[in-house]
């Protein structure tokens, strides 16, 4: 017969026993987590490249498993806190993913061009990328739903769920009316460079220039064909069109992001 409480029906909470570990399992854990430390600290003076940042994830998740599994009891723990614990690591393995997928496959950004500099690719690959093809439509699509649809909506209509919040509101592609800086390739391009002053529309400089001709040539086929590049716009937009090397000037140099932390960690 169960002992309840005097004057209650109320069934008293099962007792929760703590799990003590023993003297062997603390130390082997804590000898464990001293040679990742000591990875984590050896693999940090070695130039491994993207696999850094894999190493170092996965040597801060094996940690955290070991802390949260003995020292924090979850191995002995209830159940549905192991697979709250495991949820946790879910996301983690989502976040990874998702960053990998941008380190390992954004391609070839950066060159070394001199020693001790390194500057941004900006010289096109393309020859006259100024001239719409399939694959740059394509390729420009891709990249419109990565870039633009938040706040020119899916179908590039200016109505993305951004936009209610932007004054003046989004460009719609479908209209030929109204744009800043003209509707042929070489001025898309030049407003996907420079942005729009006293807009929400900003400079997408950071994309590689292939990436923005894909996407001058996408938002124009929205609408109807567009009229061709004159002189007088290739000029406007920086652009020789003789050049075999593209057409268009080599951009702003800019460090590469370990090469300015190497360079703010070492004092002059």
């Amino acid at each position: 017969m169960e002992n309840k409480p005097h004057g209650t029906n109320e069934t008293p909470a099962p007792a929760h026993h703590h799990h003590i570990l023993t003297n062997r399992t603390i130390l082997t854990i804590g000898a464990g987590l001293l040679v990742l430390t000591g990875i984590t600290v050896w693999v940090a003076h070695i130039d491994l490249g993207r696999m850094n940042f894999v190493i170092a994830m996965l040597v801060a998740s094996i940690k955290a498993a070991l802390v949260a599994l003995f020292f924090m009891n979850l191995k002995y723990d209830r159940r549905e806190n192991g697979v709250i614990f495991a949820t946790s690591f879910l996301f983690l393995a989502i976040f990874m993913v998702l960053t990998s997928t941008d380190l390992f496959f954004r391609g070839n950004v950066y060159v070394k061009a001199g020693e001790g500099q390194i500057v941004a690719v900006q010289k096109s690959a393309l020859k006259n990328p100024w001239i719409s093809t399939p694959t740059l439509i394509a390729h420009g699509k891709e990249l419109f739903a990565q870039q633009c649809t938040a706040c020119h909506g899916a179908l590039g209509q200016g109505n993305g769920p951004a936009a209610a919040a932007l004054i003046p509101h989004p460009r719609n592609f479908t209209q030929t009316e109204g744009w800043k800086n003209g509707r042929k390739p070489s001025m898309v391009f030049k407003t996907l460079k420079e942005g729009l002053a006293g807009g929400a529309m900003a400079s997408f400089s950071t994309l590689p220039q292939d990436d923005r001709w894909a996407l001058a040539h996408f938002v124009l086929s929205l609408g109807p064909k567009p009229g061709a590049d004159t002189p007088a716009d290739f000029a406007k937009a920086g652009i020789n069109p003789n050049d075999a090397g593209g057409g268009a000037e080599v951009e702003a140099k800019s460090i590469d992001i370990d090469l300015a932390m190497e360079r703010m960690a070492v004092p002059d």
